[in-house]
């Protein structure tokens, strides 16, 4: 059995989705990654608001913020890519968060946490074999594929795979191999992906 699983917000949520009907692996919380990721910070802060900056009250909740390492990181789910105001939000957000001095580390439900996407995303070089890149993230089952998005989340989709390339090769096979083009919507991240403003 795998030990690493598909990415979760908090460890109670992979616990309570189980196995994956698609691929049989199961899940596995952001804070259980972020211990290995980061082995000496031990100030993480999960979904609680900012507090007051400045002397103006901030109900901003970050998935997770770590004041020593001066980082936030989110877990951008589903609901961030099916609606255009929430992802016009979570750009809002970022360039906040930024400008408060936080590097901000947003991670697509369809990344996973393999050695390369930590690299990519925190700078940080792993030993230990972390998520196996050969599991596909999206899957007709899961109701999670390109189809299931807003116009502007399967560009953003496009955009963060162009990122993790490994990631969006093994995506596009599977979603080929489940031969449904409608609730795959492979056509759409392939036409996305080799679109120029990707």
């Amino acid at each position: 059995m795998e030990k690493w699983g598909y990415l979760r917000e908090t460890s109670q949520i992979a616990q309570m989705a189980g196995l994956d009907k698609a691929t049989g692996l199961h899940r596995t919380g952001l804070d259980e990654y972020l211990k290995v990721i980061f082995p000496n910070v031990n100030d993480w802060i999960h979904d609680k608001a900012l507090g007051k900056i400045n002397g103006v009250l901030c109900r901003k909740r970050p998935d997770y913020r770590s004041e020593s390492l001066k980082m936030i990181v989110e877990f951008d789910g589903m609901p961030h890519y099916t609606k255009a105001k929430n992802i016009l939000y979570d750009i809002e957000k970022t360039k906040f968060y930024e400008g408060l001095g936080y590097k901000v580390v947003r991670i697509p439900f369809f990344i996973q946490l393999t050695q390369k996407a930590i690299k990519t995303l925190f700078d940080i070089k792993i030993q230990e074999k972390m998520f196996n890149e050969n599991y596909p993230s999206l899957s007709i089952e899961m109701e999670n594929t390109p189809a299931f998005l807003c116009g502007a989340g399967a560009l953003r989709m496009a955009r963060e795979f162009k990122k993790f390339p490994e990631q969006y090769k093994i995506n596009i096979d599977f979603l080929k191999k489940e031969n449904n083009i409608f609730l795959s919507g492979v056509d759409i991240l392939e036409t996305l992906w080799n679109y120029k403003i990707c």
